[in-house]
């Protein structure tokens, strides 16, 4: 008979593994990339020439645009201030495939605005390397040569730029080095101790805590619904619950915990 696994809560986070010059350090960063990025916005906005190009308006029309675009990149290096399980779902499997084609990623999330899922599933990743750190602004570096940011407003919508400016792409490395002097990589974090399951199984609960079924875990996870069924029935004898959604129930009240 398998024991139930137990759970505690730690304070193993960034608030405890970094230190306050460092986050201090990408805050610095921060106020000078968002001064050139203005400049270059307002540039924009005004029709002036400028080292910048507005690629995309609204948000899933710059999701569109990188997803189009990202075959074409031999490197990328992106800060992302938030996530949640629900888009991860799509983003992993489609980061895998990317970097079993050639892309060379480092993809740094902000520690405090991941949902305690979503640390879960990016802990769990095999692919590719994920940070995690202090980002509160989200950028993409490409290539080396140039920089997505937020853009000037258009017509009441939000776009998103290109910028090969000097000066702008200076302040997004300067940032971009402080964001990864505050980082760990996400499969140390210890956010929440979870003794008796493995890596996989910690992936499988932290997507049944959000209510997702079987041929989506498998899809999301890039395995079989056969080996997530098989996980599933091993994480709840490892949680001593009689359901998967007891075991989701119990997954979330545990990377809860304060």
């Amino acid at each position: 008979m398998i024991a139930p696994a137990s759970f505690h809560g730690s304070t193993h986070g960034p608030r405890s593994r970094i230190t306050e010059e460092r986050r201090q350090g990408v805050l610095d960063a921060v106020a000078l990339l968002q001064i050139a990025r203005s400049e270059i916005a307002t540039c924009l906005a005004r029709g002036e020439p400028c080292e910048a190009e507005v690629v995309a308006r609204t948000t899933s029309g710059a999701q569109l645009w990188i997803h189009d675009e990202v075959t074409r990149w031999r490197e990328l290096l992106t800060v992302r201030p938030a996530g949640t399980a629900g888009p991860l779902r799509s983003i992993l499997p489609r980061n895998r495939e990317l970097i079993a084609n050639g892309l060379q990623m480092v993809s740094l999330w902000d520690w405090d605005g991941l949902k305690p899922e979503a640390r879960r599933l990016l802990a769990g990743e095999r692919v590719g390397r994920y940070l995690f750190g202090v980002g509160p602004v989200q950028m993409n570096l490409v290539d080396r040569r140039w920089v997505l940011l937020q853009g000037p407003m258009v017509e009441g919508e939000p776009t998103v730029m290109a910028v090969t400016d000097p000066a702008c792409l200076a302040a997004a490395w300067r940032y971009w080095h402080a964001a990864v002097a505050s980082s760990y990589p996400a499969d140390e974090d210890e956010a929440v101790e979870l003794e008796g399951l493995t890596t996989r199984q910690r992936q499988v609960a932290a997507l049944l805590a959000v209510d997702i079924r079987d041929e989506a875990i498998a899809e999301t996870l890039g395995v079989s619904v056969r080996t997530v069924r098989a996980d599933v029935a091993q994480l709840m004898a490892a949680l001593g619950v009689r359901s998967r959604f007891a075991a989701g129930v119990r997954f979330r009240a545990a990377i809860e915990e304060p």
